[in-house]
């Protein structure tokens, strides 16, 4: 789907990649539209969840045309989907973040807040003051899942050498004009780290504020579901960023 030059732009493009999210995708666009009071379009990138997420998306697209539904059958993958979200994207202002409500909308307000005020680009973060982690009662992956990336995001920092403190957010906002010319790069979470070690690395105005990362409202996470599938991911993190390190980032 290409979308033609003379495309009219908005103020604001919120891109959601969606795999299997049916039951929390329709409830996360209206609160989305509800908390940015601009002109924003909704982009869902779908990778042809079988639930039917792409259904209810369609349906809401027919009734509101700021809604645009990519579904794509063959190419699969958080990064890509991004991708392929920002090409298709009008707005000034980029923002993604997950779909299940572990990060709160309401939180994109302070996010483009803070892009009015001169910075580049604003992350959410869950390990700066303020910020935190709500661990489901009981539930052991919860309790795994906060301490491991506790943990890797304490060694992204002392391997890359930034203060920068929650390098697998996943929830920013960020001009178009810093955009321009990059491709996210990884297989998963891992191009969060290498965007935002970029970023701090070209000299972008690059900000953190808090938020707290709240339970999956429904659904199965796509991170993992038990210890074995955190360690695995995690281990992926760790190699991916040995290898930034050592990568040379030119200055723009």
């Amino acid at each position: 789907m290409k979308v033609s030059e003379d495309k009219l732009r908005k103020e604001v493009s919120v891109i959601l990649p969606t795999y299997n999210e049916r039951e929390n995708i329709g409830c996360l666009i209206q609160e989305i539209f509800k908390n940015i009071p601009r002109e924003t379009e909704i982009i869902v990138v779908d990778d042809d969840s079988p639930d039917g997420t792409w259904r209810v998306v369609e349906e809401m697209a027919r009734m509101q045309k700021d809604i645009l539904l990519v579904r794509r059958a063959g190419n699969k993958g958080l990064a890509s989907a991004l991708n392929e979200g920002i090409a298709l994207s009008r707005g000034e202002i980029v923002i993604w973040l997950d779909c299940d409500f572990s990060m709160p909308p309401s939180k994109i307000r302070e996010l483009l807040e803070d892009i009015d005020r001169g910075y580049d680009v604003v992350v959410g973060s869950r390990y700066i003051e303020g910020g935190g982690v709500e661990i489901i009662t009981g539930s052991r992956d919860s309790l795994f899942a906060h301490v491991l990336s506790s943990l890797l995001n304490r060694f992204i920092q002392r391997v890359l050498g930034f203060s920068f403190k929650d390098y697998t957010s996943g929830f920013i906002a960020i001009k178009r004009k810093v955009l321009e010319g990059i491709r996210l790069r990884g297989d998963y979470g891992e191009y969060f780290v290498d965007l935002i070690y970029r970023m701090i690395k070209k000299r972008y105005r690059v900000k953190e504020i808090p938020y707290v990362s709240k339970a999956r409202r429904k659904g199965i996470s796509k991170t993992g579901t038990n210890l074995f599938h955190y360690l695995a991911r995690g281990s992926r993190y760790i190699f991916f960023t040995i290898k930034l390190k050592f990568t040379k980032i030119e200055k723009d």
